[in-house]
């Protein structure tokens, strides 16, 4: 490929007389496209046909009035193949704020074919030499923030990258190899060991020194400015949400996903994760995950009453309510707070994958709450604060939240209680195990049902960063990095992602998340869901536009091979929960336990969300 004369748009040269007058201009980015050079291309505002746009990666002042700007695009972020005939530059009008075509140029027939394909990876480095009146007035834009530096402070700030080291940190496996749940750790995560803690003690995990891990942190965000106030040990740090909601901050990082043969064609999955941008791979932008499940409080804004989602220790989850509900209490609660989506909770599957180099969830960090226990009243009694039942066995505990009704599921005499206390009751008739809770007295009869309900939020505090449990028994909670239940106690919706008759959807801009919508900005992903409901999962699928989405798209496996989890699905319009539940039991939840078999409307007990924080 052979570019021509670059040409200083009439716009373009506009913009540059003004740097003489003190004026800066800003350099946006660049784009390329597959159009025919029109006869006047001063005249030009757009390109002909533009199919990508990519980043400057760097701008050299050369002398007062020349500027070298440099770019790298890269085939994988194509949306389609196309022919590489155009180059534009774009920059900032510094009075109008509006983006101007600056300079083009066009290879004619000497274009490069460009494949869109992963596996044909191609990037090519552009370098623009460009004269204005006066270069020292020139600044770049490095990415979609729209954050201006100079080159000085950009190579200070390289200089000064304290945390990226220059790592990747990959595990592969064969993909038709599903006995063994174990990958093989590859580049820079060979010899790694990762443990997470089953009753509080220390424990040894190198990844707790190595970015992007090391820098996964509990944290108090405003909600109103979206600032971090805290962070975990320091002391204004607050768990209650006194000083702002309680996320876990993920730093920003790079990733890939990607599947190849070997030289004897059979398939190896591949997922890395660098602490530096590499070509080929996507960067993650930072991103802040609530630590605990999603509670609400009514708040007054504008003389109207809301409902406000939180994410703070001490509260009971919310439950019992649509996932359009879920998605409007977070966003009362600030900018940029949404349900926790497919592509995050995805990045995270990544990052416990890498680090643990094993898909069992629950054998690397715990069962979580997936165990089931109730009891029924043996007597009835009025005005009361305890219930007498047989026996309250390894599941009722003090601090236990709980529930009283009819039956398990069923509120109609309390909800939200905690146990405060577990005597020995006999009265020379009865003899069993009095539970005492908390909260108003009420009336029992006999057969009222006591049972595990949503668990308050906070049992793992002490773990703080760390991941684990303090107890493994599947009555108590489980951590990764931080982040409390991130699977088992209650389902959890996953947003940006629809599924009609097994075809997902899928959307990355939190503003248009919405239910049963299977049409831009949702786009379907290049393979379709397993269609076996009820079944442990073997494989997930592979999308190149969409690497990081994995959903399965074979079962038959079993808890302790395949991704040790269980899948449900049906056909029609499906939304989807991840994690398993309460009652999931030991052998079905777990990280990739996903459940794709309810609808929008669906409205549950055991049925919640978390938020999410995007930049």
């Amino acid at each position: 490929m052979s570019f021509g004369t670059v040409y200083i748009t009439t716009a373009g040269a506009s913009v540059a007389a003004k740097t003489a007058e003190g004026k800066q201009i800003e350099f946006v980015r660049f784009e390329a496209g597959s159009g025919t050079a029109p006869s006047n291309i001063r005249a030009m505002t757009a390109l002909v046909n533009k199919v990508m746009e990519f980043d400057i990666t760097k701008i050299a002042i050369k002398n007062n009035t020349q500027v070298t700007i440099q770019g790298l695009m890269q085939n994988t972020k194509a949306p389609s193949s196309f022919y590489f005939r155009e180059l534009g530059l774009i920059v900032k009008d510094p009075d109008t704020h509006q983006d101007v075509l600056f300079a083009y140029t066009n290879a004619g027939d000497t274009a490069d074919y460009i494949s869109n394909s992963i596996s044909q990876l191609v990037e090519k480095y552009i370098d623009l030499v460009v004269t204005v009146d006066n270069a020292s007035n020139v600044t770049i834009t490095l990415d979609a923030t729209q954050t201006f530096v100079t080159e000085e402070e950009l190579n200070s700030a390289i200089a000064n990258a304290k945390f990226y080291t220059g790592k990747t940190y990959g595990i592969k496996r064969l993909i038709t190899d599903n006995t063994l749940t174990p990958w093989t750790r590859i580049a820079d995560n060979v010899g790694l060991v990762a443990n997470a803690t089953k009753n509080g003690s220390p424990v040894v995990n190198d990844f707790d020194d190595l970015y992007p891990w090391s820098h996964m942190q509990r944290c108090n965000v405003d909600p109103d400015t979206g600032k971090i106030n805290a962070f975990y040990g320091d002391s204004n740090y607050k768990a209650d949400g006194s000083n702002g909601e309680v996320k876990v901050r993920i730093p920003e990082f790079w990733y890939k996903r990607e599947v190849l043969p070997d030289e004897n064609g059979n398939l190896y999955e591949y997922i890395y994760i660098a602490d530096y941008a590499r070509a080929g791979y996507k960067k993650s932008k930072e991103f802040l995950i609530a630590a605990y499940l999603l509670s609400t409080e009514e708040k007054e804004v504008n003389n109207e009453t809301v409902i406000v989602a939180h994410s703070r220790s001490g509260d009971v989850p919310r439950y019992n309510t649509t996932k359009g509900n879920f998605r409007q209490y977070a966003k009362n609660t600030g900018e940029n707070f949404c349900l926790l989506d497919i592509l995050h909770y995805c990045l995270v599957a990544d990052l416990f994958l890498v680090e643990y180099a094993n898909t069992n969830s629950q054998n690397a960090l715990g069962q979580g709450i997936v165990a089931y226990s109730t009891g029924t009243a043996l007597m009835a009694e009025t005005n009361t604060n305890r219930i007498i039942i047989t026996s309250a066995g390894t599941g009722l505990y003090v601090g236990k939240t709980v529930g009283i009704g009819t039956s398990a599921g069923n509120f109609s005499v309390a909800q939200n209680r905690e146990i405060t206390a577990i005597e020995d009751y006999d009265d020379g008739t009865i003899s069993g195990k009095s539970i005492i809770f908390d909260g108003e007295a009420v009336d029992i009869e006999v057969g009222n049902i006591i049972f595990g309900s949503a668990q308050k939020n906070g049992e793992n505090d002490i773990l703080g960063n760390k991941s684990g449990c303090l107890i493994n028994n599947g009555y108590h909670p489980v951590n990764y990095r931080g982040i409390e239940n991130f699977f088992g106690n209650i389902w959890q919706h996953i947003d940006g992602l629809n599924i009609k008759d097994y075809q997902a959807y899928v959307c990355e801009d939190p503003e248009e998340y919405a239910d049963d919508k299977f049409t831009a900005p949702y786009e379907p992903l290049g393979y379709v869901n397993a269609n076996t409901t009820d079944s442990y999962i073997k494989e997930l699928g592979f999308d190149e536009k969409h690497p990081e989405i994995a959903l399965p798209t074979k079962v038959g496996a079993s808890s302790s091979t395949g991704y040790c989890d269980n899948y449900w699905c049906a056909e029609g319009n499906r939304i989807a929960y991840f994690g398993g539940h309460l009652n999931s039991g030991w052998a079905k939840g777990g990280l990739f336990a996903l459940n794709c078999s309810g609808s929008s409307s669906y409205s549950v007990w055991y049925y919640g969300a978390r938020l999410l924080k995007y930049q």
